[in-house]
């Protein structure tokens, strides 16, 4: 039984079935209101101590329509933790509050730590550049309808490999599948280190990494994310960076591409243009955001 979500390795072929079948339903459920209300009386705590819109909101819609009442704190500066509390300290407090929390810290590895000490169960909302699991079962989720499938896949993902905790959870949930090829495309600076390589190719994930634009456009299904600015030091490269990896109107029409994911904001890394095509997929994957959250809520709380 799960009891926390602080990585997609938790998540396996089976949970994530149980998961998806759970969100068709809230999704068909909530043409139907009155059907929704299994966590009336249920308190849920939304800690963001890193900025979010989609996450938050999403999270927020996912406990209103399930009928749960929402306590929520943003941001580090107007915390206790500005005063040197520990998380772990943070998380025991408002454990006594609510029934189930949401975290969401600039650091890596806190969810984790958080998890730990929580006697409710808690959810990673995002912890640094390391994970972001939520967002993965999305991205799974997504994929399993306008594809059909999980596994066999060529994906490419752009454009920092390095930073995106977006991609770095996508490509653990998509190791849980047989004979799935990813190619990351992006900076050289930006690639993911040999040590996580390593990791994903001991999974059983074919993988690979390149600077050309080209060669994500062979893929079928094409994953980018904006560059993590906030991560890289100078903003002068960032910048660069922008300008050289951008996905417009000509290149989708000389791709193979049938999907284009991004789990959004979007900053420059797809151009306007491409919205009315309909490979373009993102803002459907966002819109899954909901059920998939609301599954997570039901089961957990």
């Amino acid at each position: 039984m799960l009891r926390h979500l602080t990585s997609i390795d938790q998540v396996d072929d089976a949970l994530a079935r149980e998961i998806f079948a759970i969100a068709d339903d809230m999704a068909a459920a909530r043409r139907i209101p009155t059907r929704l209300s299994s966590l009336g009386g249920r308190v849920i705590a939304l800690l963001f101590f890193e900025p979010s819109s989609r996450t938050i909101l999403s999270f927020h819609a996912a406990a209103a329509r399930l009928g749960a009442a929402v306590i929520e704190h943003r941001g580090v500066e107007s915390s206790s933790l500005s005063k040197g509390e520990s998380i772990e300290d943070t998380i025991r407090v408002v454990a006594g509050y609510a029934d189930l929390i949401v975290l969401r810290h600039e650091a890596a590895g806190v969810a984790e730590r958080a998890a730990r000490v929580s006697p409710v169960p808690l959810i990673n909302g995002g912890d640094g550049s390391n994970e972001h699991p939520t967002q993965a079962l999305i991205d799974l989720y997504t994929i399993r309808q306008e594809i059909g499938r999980l596994e066999s896949l060529r994906v490419g993902m752009g454009f920092d490999a390095r930073h995106s905790r977006s991609i770095h959870s996508l490509c653990r949930g998509l190791s849980h599948y047989p004979d799935n090829d990813v190619l990351l495309v992006g900076p050289r600076e930006l690639w993911l280190a040999d040590e996580q390589l390593g990791e994903l190719r001991g999974r059983g994930l074919r993988i690979e990494q390149s600077t050309e634009l080209e060669l994500l456009l062979e893929r079928e299904i094409v994953y980018v994310n904006r560059f993590q600015l906030e991560r890289i030091e100078d903003a002068a490269t960032a910048a660069g960076y922008r300008e050289r990896y951008c996905i417009d109107a000509a290149a989708m029409a000389r791709s193979n591409i049938e999907l284009l994911l991004d789990p959004l904001p979007r900053i420059h890394e797809i151009a306007t243009e491409v919205d009315a095509l309909p490979q373009a997929a993102y803002f459907r994957q966002a819109a899954n955001g909901i059920p998939i959250r609301m599954a997570l809520l039901s089961m957990l709380a």
